[in-house]
């Protein structure tokens, strides 16, 4: 018997957590933790042995360039005889997956009337803009547009101290055109929110693990689009509730055991700070009852090139 155990040490030496998605795992090294789990990587609807009386993991360290606005621009643009341009915000930021508003006011000066053309320049990839009007017709009183940015969940977010810079420009359309200009530092925060479905328990009760776009499709469903970002500037992932009831996040890398005393409260937001390193490979599920067959989620990151 003493034999037998001794050859099994090397073999549990080597046992690590990859990208099944089991929470009892380290987020820094992903080696198992301690928590009485009968094995690293539970098989799908497999329940686990969790010891309720074992601490669990810290939070993750936070990036703070997940909140740091972008640094303003040198010049704030160019004026022309006739027009001038301002924007709301010369420093717009907005996370993975979502978009923003400015507002671009257009003045006519020395009496201008006509129109002028709305464009933009200096847009990441993965970032695009739309004007609300894109053209806006000019008397005596400064007119507004509304600009959107939309930014996907898979574009490259701005390494720390980065930022785009955009220039808004509005052009006259008659016989002398004139221009003017409004510049900005535009930013694409290393964040994103996933979000735990409504009804998420009736979607448990579906047999085996349900890998699908309900956490944010289609970054995190049953064929994760990857994420990507630079080395050292991890995302954060802001976990938030939208079932009417409390649930506990479990996973492995950034997804670490979650806090079974402060659960994602119902309509609420994970009180964990979950961050993801360029090159992980992660997945994970709610812990409650049969893990393996609750709402699960699969993340990929990339190292952005």
């Amino acid at each position: 018997m003493r034999k037998a155990l001794l050859a099994l040490l090397p073999v549990l030496a080597l046992a690590t957590v990859s990208v099944a998605g089991c929470g009892d795992a380290s987020s820094s090294t992903g080696i198992q933790r301690s928590r009485g789990a009968t094995k690293a990587i539970p098989d799908p609807g497999e329940p686990q042995d969790h010891d309720p009386n074992t601490p669990d993991e810290p939070a993750d360290a936070p990036n703070p360039n997940a909140n740091t606005p972008p640094p303003a621009p040198a010049t704030p643009g160019t004026v022309a005889g006739e027009l001038g341009v301002t924007l709301s915000t010369a420093t717009p930021a907005t996370d993975l997956g979502t978009s923003l508003d400015l507002t671009v006011t257009v003045e006519p000066k020395a009496g201008f009337k006509g129109d002028a053309a709305l464009s933009v320049t200096g847009l990441p990839t993965g970032a695009t803009a739309t004007f609300v009007p894109e053209k806006v017709t000019l008397n005596t009183t400064p007119v507004t547009s509304k600009l959107t940015i939309k930014v996907l969940a898979s574009a490259a977010p701005s390494a720390t101290g980065a930022a785009s810079a955009l220039v808004v420009k509005a052009a006259s359309t008659g016989t002398t055109p004139v221009e003017a200009t409004a510049n900005a530092n535009f930013k694409i925060n290393p964040k994103i929110t996933m979000t735990i479905p409504v009804n998420v328990d009736a979607m448990r009760a579906a047999v085996g693990t349900r890998y699908v776009d309900g956490w944010f499709g289609p970054m995190f469903g049953s064929a994760p689009q990857p994420l990507q970002t630079q080395a050292g500037n991890p995302i954060t992932v802001v976990v938030k509730n939208a079932d009417s009831v409390a649930h506990i996040v479990h996973g492995n890398a950034g997804f670490v055991h979650g806090d079974t005393n402060n659960p994602v409260p119902a309509g609420g937001t994970d009180p964990k700070n979950r961050t993801l390193a360029a090159g992980v490979n992660t997945s994970g599920y709610l812990h409650e009852g049969q893990n393996g067959t609750s709402e699960s989620f699969r993340i990929s990151v990339n190292t952005a090139q």
